[in-house]
């Protein structure tokens, strides 16, 4: 069923053509230094770690990884959406060796998942709808279940590698019957899953790769992105209405945007209406339509921990155990 987009005249009002084109023009120097910052302070902790290999030296350690591994996964974000480079081969080569391969992921793969995401916010095609929606987030018991990754891990998975069988409401097409790694891309993960396993082992330890990357990955990127997509689409409302204003902005601090939104994804608004707009041109778009009373329609959220608040006081949700779907169907 055809659905009429929410918010196209968003798009046609705040910001003209011209000026989006001019906040699209890639800056690859810029996106080569943030990716070896990230990098440069990953390897530090580690170092860190290398020297001295105390309990308190691997606390410090970790959400200094896991942040800094978050900031590059929204980097790679913006890979999936090929904006990094102007050559598509470079994109997706610099994407997969330094932002995706080290969680064995891949741009060809992912970005399917998160374009539908884009294409469908909000109705039941939408692959990130078990982020945002409340049907699944409706008690308390269900909220720290997704907050902990516990319901969401397994379905955002399948979301990307067999998606034909994990989106609700749209059948699978030939396309995702080729989700599957290429020789190219299970060289470059296995060249850099080699690299981080065999270093750790060799400078650290046995433990080093489970503890010093997989803890950290998971729990502040995985948990933390998981979250931020959540905040960023939710509304502790029956996802009928919510589904009409899902475009919301996080102006927060520098201390919840560097555990969970790092790179501007905070400003996430004018990301999902003008894809093309790299992280670091972001703030200046948001900047802009903010000033024009169209944007009044639009959403501008103070702290992610603020809306956490607000939500787990408004459960339980009553009219949210139903999926918008299953009703029609006299679901259960």
């Amino acid at each position: 069923m055809s659905r009429i987009d929410p918010y196209g005249p968003f798009r046609r009002s705040l910001l003209p053509p011209e000026r989006v084109r001019e906040l699209s023009r890639l800056r690859p120097a810029r996106v080569i230094v943030d990716t070896l910052l990230c990098w440069a302070v990953i390897i530090g902790a580690w170092t860190a770690v290398a020297l001295s290999p105390s309990w308190w030296m691997v606390l410090l350690a970790l959400p200094v990884i896991g942040t800094r591994y978050y900031a590059l996964i929204i980097i790679g974000h913006d890979g999936l959406h090929r904006r990094l480079f102007r050559d598509r081969k470079m994109n997706d080569l610099w994407n997969d060796a330094f932002c995706l391969a080290p969680i064995g992921a891949v741009t060809r793969i992912n970005n399917r998942n998160h374009l539908r995401h884009h294409q469908y916010l909000a109705p039941e095609a939408d692959p990130d709808r078990h982020k945002h929606a409340c049907f699944n987030k409706s008690s308390i018991a269900e909220l720290v279940g997704f907050l902990l990754g516990v319901t969401a891990v397994l379905r955002s998975a399948l979301n990307v590698f067999r998606p034909g069988r994990s989106v609700v409401g749209r059948p699978a097409d030939d396309e995702d019957h080729g989700a599957r790694h290429g020789a190219r891309e299970v060289v470059i993960i296995g060249t850099v899953q080699a690299l981080m396993i065999g270093g750790l082992t060799w400078s650290i330890g046995w433990w080093a790769y489970p503890v010093l990357w997989l803890l950290p990955v998971y729990a502040f990127t995985f948990l933390g992105d998981n979250f931020r997509a959540f905040a960023e689409h939710s509304h502790p409302e029956p996802d009928a209405e919510a589904d009409e204003h899902r475009l919301v902005t996080y102006l927060s601090n520098p201390v919840e945007r560097w555990f969970l939104a790092p790179m501007n994804m905070n400003f996430h608004a004018v990301h999902h209406l003008w894809p093309s707009i790299p992280y670091y041109n972001l703030p200046v778009a948001d900047r802009e339509i903010r000033a024009h009373p169209a944007a009044a329609g639009l959403e501008w959220r103070r702290s992610y921990l603020g809306y956490l608040i607000r939500y787990w006081l408004a459960l339980p949700l009553h009219d949210c155990r139903v999926r918008p779907a299953e009703a029609g169907r006299g679901g259960h």
